[in-house]
């Protein structure tokens, strides 16, 4: 059930539509009770929440004072005087507390045997001396709170306006001295941003207030109020498309969840004139409650639509850029602007609540092109791609069948729509008659380039495939139509991931820079994964060039940028750039955003089917765990291990088996530690088992994707594992057999492991040197491990004749080894 709403007015709201209605800012409310609560000594905490119009003040403001009133605990030591929106009349510390008296008497009835409050207000409003007219009023007010027994709470909204308005100098200090030194008057106040009276410390209001500030809606709160106001569930594609329209503002939010779903192109066009005539009021008093230069600024930018640099604002608000950029930074400061990505030196901006760029649009228009342009704009923000094309089929099949004068309307309409990133290529192939011959020549023409360019780079053709790219961005390079810039983007994109083949690194990082600025204002589904890809590749070279915090930026960057698409085209990119996230805060030693990384990427990626999705959410479990074994949280750790091995052990595919298999070893590491060596054999034995079987059937050719690489480097790890349980049990023949088939695989592999050797340095413990030499020299692995055998035989006494080159690293082999049986001595075997 829809819930009813005043306008945009919530103090017409009664005390059970207030509580339907406030359904978002239940943590702020919780926030301010919270400090009312604790307000019991000799001081207060006053508070002052802070956000744009629209923002939800007034009715969070409303919410503290119903629920103060209603809270039996609350209103048994609080009583709430709630002040009207605007406090027009107040210009002096007198008519402060006289405003505040006023709204008393309204509030609270005349009861036999005390002080008449109304015919008090009618006397002291003859004062004309301030000082005492304030004496007078903070009097009575304070005679009240002491009858009652109770503490007042003033909820003052526009503070700042109100200070702004005041024509008494001391009225700041006048208040500052009574809500510092009188524990019966406490307030909660409003701001539409933050004003000097709270922030300069010379100010009167300095350091008085906790300040709360309201953060636009995110996406589930956006959710929660449109299903509220509305009545009905909305698809998470639509409550993302409301929350980008309207910035996340609550009000915004309220007006547009009552509008419909998808209509015909004139219903449209008649409902959404009638909502702007309707909210017209709110949207005039929004743009006039900026001064006059910012005004000019914001409507520059409403008047570009899209995300726009200080210098295209500044051209189209006739300003010098200094002073438009100037501009621009306080009206982000409000709130009302927000940044649009780009770079350091070319930043984007755009107006955060679009649509005031549709009220503006529509407003300004003169004629019937401006009026089409503008709702087609709207048509953009607030349909999906799927419903709006539906909306373009239904006008192109009525396209016969209307007036003359209908026809007119659609065909520009449809012209418009054409232009639209997202509907470009849909027009291109599905409407060739709509598509002008010349944009279809150069889209024909900056398609053919890339294609060429792309099969010599299928062919390994690097140089040449950067001489066709190059061609093709020298020409096109700015280009206005859609199907033509989706070739440059993709050409930007190639060129800076051949660059990086090339570890070309820094202009790699300049064309794939551009790529991502030039798909900001574009934003096509024809380019999603193009652009994943390509931020994807830009956190690759970054991370290759040592800077790590920047690459874990752009992971982010693309993490943010698709925070919903866990099943889309892009989520195998979003998942990889989550895995990689947590790889490159380990590296910079932040474990805990190493592990919220691998945690998010479970959470919205671990119930997928997608295998090139599975590969990193598994391989970030297997991180997880790691890294939890590092911080010594091994029971953690193995819990981890063991979801793995339930859930991925039995995998078909090697990609995901292979992590999988990873886990166990970090298992039987942890149990060797912990001393839980039957545990820890027999997980060993189960994990050789599970090897073997993919082994055999990869040998019948069951196994598409097998790797014995890497197959036989996790058999190698378990070896080297389970190895180290034996020396300590001083199971030597168990010994033996390890070191045997240690020796065996070691040739198979493209290079000798150093964690291999180390290993076999330990097993001369149990071993002894001489026998440890002998099994090595009976093996396969004799020539690649000559440096070792000629390091034990000196440990021995001999002198065996050996190269200069084998000799040196013999030596290094030596050290290490005198050092690992000097760190052994010192634990004795169990089966000594």
């Amino acid at each position: 059930m829809a819930t009813a709403t005043k306008s945009h007015n919530p103090g017409f709201l009664t005390d059970d539509e207030l509580r339907a209605m406030f359904c978002v800012r239940v943590g702020e409310l919780e926030s301010l009770l919270e400090t009312l609560r604790d307000n019991t000594g000799e001081s207060n905490q006053h508070a002052i929440v802070v956000g744009p119009r629209g923002s939800g003040k007034t009715i969070l403001l409303l919410r503290v004072a119903l629920e103060v009133r209603s809270d039996p605990e609350l209103s048994s030591r609080l009583y709430p005087i709630v002040f009207a929106e605007e406090s027009y009349s107040v210009s002096t510390c007198g008519e402060f507390w006289l405003e505040c008296l006023s709204r008393l008497a309204q509030q609270e009835p005349y009861r036999a045997g005390e002080p008449d409050l109304r015919r008090t207000v009618e006397d002291v409003r003859r004062e004309r001396d301030d000082r005492v007219l304030r004496e007078r009023c903070l009097g009575a007010l304070l005679d009240f709170a002491e009858r009652e027994g109770k503490r007042l709470v003033l909820h003052v909204e526009n503070l700042n306006m109100l200070f702004s308005d005041m024509m008494d100098s001391d009225a700041g200090w006048c208040l500052r001295k009574t809500l510092q030194t009188d524990p019966q008057i406490m307030m909660i106040g409003s701001a539409t941003s933050r004003f000097g009276e709270i922030d300069r410390p010379d100010r009167a209001l300095y350091d008085l207030f906790r300040v709360l500030t309201l953060r636009p809606l995110d996406r589930r709160e956006s959710s929660v109020l449109c299903e509220t106001v509305s009545g009905r569930a909305l698809d998470d594609g639509v409550v993302r498309r409301l929350q980008i329209l309207t910035g996340g503002s609550p009000r915004l939010l309220t007006i547009m969840a009552r509008f419909g779903a998808a209509r015909s192109f004139r219903t449209l066009s008649s409902d959404l004139l009638d909502l702007v005539d309707e909210h017209t009021a709110y949207f005039k008093s929004h743009l006039e409650s900026l001064p006059a230069q910012e005004r000019r600024v914001y409507l520059a930018l409403a008047e570009l639509w899209k995300p726009a640099t200080a210098r295209e604002v500044a051209e189209r608000a006739r300003l010098e850029t200094s002073k438009c950029s100037a501009q621009l930074r306080r009206l982000m400061g409000r709130g009302v602007v927000s940044d649009a990505g780009g770079t350091n030196r070319r930043k984007l901006y755009y107006v955060s609540e679009r649509l005031y760029n549709i009220y503006y649009l529509l407003r300004r228009s003169r004629g019937m092109d401006s009026l089409v342009g503008a709702l087609v704009r709207f048509m953009d923000a607030y349909y999906s791609r799927t419903e709006l094309r539906g909306i373009v089929d239904d006008m192109v099949a009525e396209l016969g069948a209307v007036d003359p004068a209908t026809r007119l309307v659609y065909q520009a309409a449809l012209e418009r729509f054409g232009s639209l990133p997202e509907q470009a290529w849909h027009f291109y192939r599905e409407y060739p008659d709509h598509v002008p011959e010349d944009v279809r020549a150069v889209t024909e023409e900056a398609a053919a380039l890339l294609e060429r360019g792309g099969e010599k780079l299928e062919k390994g053709d690097l140089r040449g495939a950067l001489v066709d790219l190059k061609a093709l961005l020298q020409k096109f390079r700015g280009h206005r139509e859609p199907t033509v810039r989706d070739s440059v983007v993709r050409a930007l994109v190639n060129r800076g991931n051949i660059l990086a083949q090339l570890e070309r690194d820094e202009e790699a990082i300049r064309a794939l820079d551009e790529a991502v600025d030039m798909f900001g204002p574009i934003d096509s589904s024809e380019l999603r994964t193009v652009m994943a890809t390509a931020l994807l590749n830009k956190s690759y070279v970054l991370a290759r060039l040592g800077q790590t915090k920047d690459a874990i930026e752009v992971c982010g960057q693309l993490i943010e940028w698709c925070p919903g698409d866990s099943s889309g085209p892009v989520a195998a990119q979003v998942a990889t750039a989550l895995f990689n996230r947590g790889i490159l805060s380990g590296k910079m030693d932040r474990a805990k955003d190493a592990l919220a990384a691998y945690d998010e990427l479970q959470n919205r990626f671990g119930s997928s089917e997608s295998l090139d999705v599975l590969v990193p959410v598994v391989g970030g479990q297997v991180n997880k765990a790691a890294t939890l074994f590092s911080i010594q949280r091994q029971d953690e750790a193995l819990q981890v291990c063991e979801e793995i091995w339930d859930r991925f052990g039995n995998h078909e595919s090697s990609r995901v088996l292979h992590p999988a298999w990873s886990a166990m070893t970090i298992k039987t590491a942890i149990l060797s530690i912990q001393g839980r060596r039957c545990e820890h054999l027999a997980a060993c034995e189960e994990l050789l088992n599970r090897i073997d079987q993919h082994e055999r059937r990869a040998v019948s050719g069951k196994v598409s994707d097998y790797n014995p690489e890497a197959v036989l480097e996790l058999r190698l790890v378990t070896y080297e594992i389970r190895v180290l349980t034996y020396i300590k049990e001083g199971n030597v023949p168990a010994v033996a057999d390890d070191v045997r088939a240690i020796l065996l695989a070691l040739p198979r592999l493209p290079s000798m492991p150093a964690r291999s050797i180390q290993s076999l340095m330990t097993t001369s413990f149990a071993l002894g040197i001489d026998r440890l030499a002998s099994l090595i020299r009976e093996s396969p692995s004799a020539d690649h491990l000559l440096p070792l055998t000629t390091a034990l035989d000196w440990e021995m006494g001999k002198e065996p004749r050996v190269s200069m080159e084998i000799r040196e690293v013999a030596e290094d082999m030596r050290r290490e080894l005198v050092q690992i049986l000097k760190q052994l001595s010192n634990e004795e075997p169990e089966g000594g």
